[in-house]
C-alpha cells in the first residue's frame, strides 16, 4: 500500500529492501522476499565501525539474499566530519537511492519500526520540536533521483521482528552500538534506546505500538495544516525576481501554525539546502520578530524585512 496501493501495477513499483543485517531489516527481507515488485536487497557499508564488523555484516546480508532468493547490491560510503549520526544517515539514504536506481527500483523499503517511532518522537520532543517533529518518521518520503523511501514496519515492534527471524531460523547480526549504557557523551538516540525505552515499556507495556498510532494521528494533523498553508501561500505570496513578498495583514490574520508554515515554505524556497528542518524555537522567534514589526533579520540563509504592508524575503 505504501508504494501506490492496489491501483498501481506491481511492475510499476519495483522495490529495493534496505538491509543492514540486524533483526528489523532481516525480518523485512524475510517477510517481503518473493512478494510482487520486490527486486533486490541493498546494503550500505560505512566506516563508522571496525572493518571486520562491517565485512561480517556484508557477508551476512549476502547470505540472506541467497536464502530468500534476492540479488544483493552493495555500496561503501565515507562519513566525513561533523555530526556523525546525521552524516551517516544522509550518506546511507543517498547510497540507497543510487543502489535503487542501479537496480531499476523506484522505491526503497526501510525497516524502521515502532520503537524507532517512539525514539524519534522523544528525541524531537526534548529538542523542542513542533508538530512536524512529533509525528515521528514519515511513512514515505522522497530521496534523490526520484526514488521514494517507504517504511512498511512502523507498527511492528522489535520483538515481533525478532520473532519473524526466529520463525525462519535466521540468526541476525547484533549491533553493539545499541547497547550504549548512556553517559554525558552518549548520542541522544542511543541513550533513549538503552535507558529510556525499556523503562517506558516496563511502566506501560505496548508503549511503542501506541506511540506509532499517535504518530499517525499527528501526521494526519500536520497534513491538514500543510494543506491550509498551501492555500494561504497561493492567496498571499508573490515571487518577484528571486524574492518573495507576503501581505502582512493577511499573514497576521493566520493562526500561528499556518504563519510558521508560511515562513518555513519561504525558507525552503530561498534558503540554503538543508534548512527545511528549521528548528521550532528558531521558527517561533522569527514569528515573534514579525509580530514586533521592526527592521530586518537573517535566518537560515534568508533575509527578512518588514516594509510597510509587506513581509519581504530574499536569499541573504
Amino acid at each position: 500500500m505504501l508504494t501506490g496501493g492496489p491501483e498501481v501495477r506491481d511492475a510499476d513499483r519495483p522495490t529495493l529492501l534496505a538491509v543492514s543485517g540486524g533483526a528489523d531489516s532481516s525480518a523485512l527481507a524475510l517477510a517481503l522476499a518473493g512478494k510482487p515488485g520486490v527486486a533486490a536487497i541493498g546494503h550500505v557499508v560505512h566506516d563508522m565501525r571496525a572493518a571486520e564488523r562491517s565485512q561480517a555484516d556484508r557477508l551476512l546480508v549476502e547470505r540472506l539474499g541467497q536464502v530468500v532468493g534476492l540479488p544483493v547490491v552493495v555500496e561503501e560510503v565515507h562519513i566525513g566530519r561533523g555530526n556523525a549520526e546525521a552524516g551517516a544517515r544522509r550518506a546511507r539514504y543517498a547510497a540507497l537511492a543510487r543502489l535503487a536506481q542501479g537496480a531499476g527500483c523506484r522505491y526503497v523499503a526501510a525497516a524502521h519500526q515502532a520503537e524507532d517511532v517512539l525514539e524519534t518522537m522523544l528525541a524531537n520532543l526534548v529538542r523542542g520540536a513542533g508538530p512536524r517533529g512529533l509525528r515521528g518518521p514519515a511513512p514515505r518520503r522522497k530521496l534523490e533521483g526520484g526514488v521514494t523511501l517507504v517504511r512498511p514496519m512502523l507498527r511492528v515492534t522489535r520483538a515481533q521482528a525478532e520473532a519473524i527471524c526466529r520463525a525462519a531460523r535466521w540468526r541476525w547480526a547484533h549491533d553493539d552500538t545499541n547497547d550504549d549504557p548512556g553517559g554525558a557523551d552518549a548520542p541522544l538516540r542511543a541513550a533513549l534506546r538503552a535507558r529510556v525505552l525499556p523503562v517506558l515499556e516496563e511502566l506501560r507495556p505496548g508503549a511503542a505500538e501506541r506511540a506509532a498510532r499517535a504518530a499517525e494521528a499527528m501526521s494526519e494533523a500536520v497534513h491538514v495544516v500543510e494543506g491550509v498553508v498551501g492555500g494561504a501561500w497561493e492567496a498571499m505570496a508573490e515571487e518577484r525576481g528571486g524574492a518573495i513578498e507576503l501581505d502582512r495583514q493577511a499573514f497576521g490574520a493566520c493562526p500561528a501554525a499556518v504563519r510558521e508554515g508560511l515562513l518555513r515554505r519561504t525558507i525552503r524556497r530561498l534558503g540554503d539546502a538543508g534548512h527545511d528542518r528549521l528548528s521550532a524555537s528558531t521558527a517561533r522567534s522569527l514569528l515573534v520578530w514579525v509580530d514586533a514589526g521592526r527592521g530586518a533579520r537573517v535566518v537560515a540563509g534568508v533575509r527578512f524585512e518588514l516594509d510597510g504592508t509587506v513581509l519581504w524575503a530574499a536569499g541573504a
